[in-house]
C-alpha cells in the first residue's frame, strides 16, 4: 500500500472531481434537482460539476460559504458569517441540467424529493 500526502485544497479538488463524475449525481443533474449548499469544500464540488455541465458561467468559490473562521482582527457576525454578504452567490441549484443562479436551498426545499 502506498501513502500520499496532499494539501487540503488538493483533497477538496479530488473529492470534487470524484463527485462530478458519480453516476447518481449525473442522473440527478439530468432528471431532477441537485443542490450544492455553500461551503468551502462544496465550492470545489460546485466548480467541477458546473464545468462538466458547460454551465460554469461566472461561478466563483471565493465567497461560496456561509460561516468561516477568520483571524480575530476580521469582522464576522455572531453566527460566524461575514458582515457583508453582498458577494455571496447563493447555493448552486441545478434543475434538469440548468443552473438556477441566485437560488438557495430555501427556495427549492419544498420541491425536493
Amino acid at each position: 500500500m502506498k501513502q500520499f500526502l496532499i494539501t487540503p485544497s488538493a483533497g477538496k479538488r479530488l473529492i470534487a472531481k470524484a463527485l462530478a463524475n458519480h453516476p447518481t449525481i449525473l442522473t440527478a443533474i439530468k432528471n431532477g434537482t441537485l443542490v450544492i449548499v455553500a461551503g468551502t469544500t462544496n465550492g470545489y464540488v460546485a466548480e467541477e460539476i458546473l464545468k462538466t455541465q458547460k454551465n460554469f458561467g461566472d461561478f466563483s468559490r471565493k465567497h461560496f460559504f456561509r460561516g468561516i473562521t477568520l483571524p480575530p482582527n476580521k469582522t464576522v457576525t455572531v453566527e460566524g458569517r461575514l458582515a457583508d454578504e453582498s458577494k455571496f452567490p447563493g447555493d448552486v441549484v441545478i434543475a434538469k441540467g440548468v443552473w438556477q443562479k441566485g437560488k438557495t436551498i430555501a427556495d427549492v426545499v419544498d420541491s425536493l424529493k
